[in-house]
């Protein structure tokens, strides 16, 4: 990593985490989704996340986004509290999600859906576009720098000026992480990107992922069925079951814990 892409880091909480999970108890009525969760995601690094159907994986998703409140616990993103932010406000703190069906827009162009990406970084507004402040066409310039600076990086110039609904899913996959990355993303939260994928597509998302941890400093939480992809992308893995997590550790620690075998064999889920 080169000390112009470490910088990129974000700063950690005080234990290290770029953010944490602190016993994560969500109910709804008497189910309970999520039964007392922790976890951290230390900066610079992939977090798998795993679970048969059920388990609480898209809970927790949902909560590091403010989409659900948790009956109890917190998550500390640089080291406060985010329980007290409304989903909107998210983003903007450096957090953006994926999600498994694609959330592109289909009547805009590749480069239009990546610019949507730098607009909660901006500080125009309807008075300043509508006259040209010289400070907003600096700023959209230096965006618009930026975004094709991504589009090169992620191979995607000769596919710029298409509409993305034209293009195969994988390289729509490409678009929608490229918006991410144009928001300054500090964490990706990816909620199962390998759906719709081929066995290849799948393989080069994988070295895509590691180019954007150890190439651009950005940590990410990774929730995925496909197992041989999260396991040979991430630093560390958490498993649920039922709401509860039942292992982490390594990829090779947790492929190897009884419960995990247990909560996936014994299921008869993939």
């Amino acid at each position: 990593m080169t000390a112009a892409t470490a910088t990129n880091i974000a700063p950690a909480t005080t234990n290290g985490a770029l953010l944490s999970a602190r016993n994560i108890t969500i109910r709804f009525g008497g189910i309970v989704a999520l039964d007392g969760v922790s976890f951290d995601i230390m900066p610079g690094k992939i977090l798998g996340l795993i679970g048969p159907n059920g388990a609480g994986k898209t809970t927790m998703f949902n909560c590091l986004t403010r989409l659900y409140t948790p009956t109890s616990g917190d998550v500390l993103f640089e080291g406060r509290s985010i329980l007290g932010e409304p989903s909107y406000r998210i983003a903007p703190l450096g957090i953006t999600r994926t999600f498994q069906n694609l959330a592109l827009f289909s009547k805009m162009s590749v480069l239009d859906n990546i610019r949507v990406g730098t607009h909660p970084r901006g500080s125009s507004n309807f008075l300043t576009d509508a006259l040209r402040f010289p400070s907003v066409v600096r700023e959209a310039k230096e965006f618009d720098a930026e975004v094709w600076g991504l589009i090169d990086w992620l191979g995607l110039r000769d596919v710029a000026y298409r509409m993305v609904t034209d293009l195969p899913t994988g390289t729509q996959k490409r678009v929608e992480l490229a918006r991410a990355l144009a928001a300054r993303s500090k964490l990706l939260l990816l909620d199962e990107p390998a759906a719709g994928l081929t066995h290849d597509e799948v393989g080069d998302l994988g070295i895509l992922f590691k180019r954007i941890r150890d190439e651009r400093g950005v940590t990410i939480l990774l929730v995925e069925h496909h197992m041989s992809l999260v396991m040979s992308v991430s630093d560390r893995v958490v498993a649920l079951d039922f709401g509860r997590k039942i292992a982490e550790g390594t990829p090779a620690e947790v492929q190897a814990n009884p419960d995990v075998i247990r909560a996936y064999l014994g299921s008869g889920k993939k």
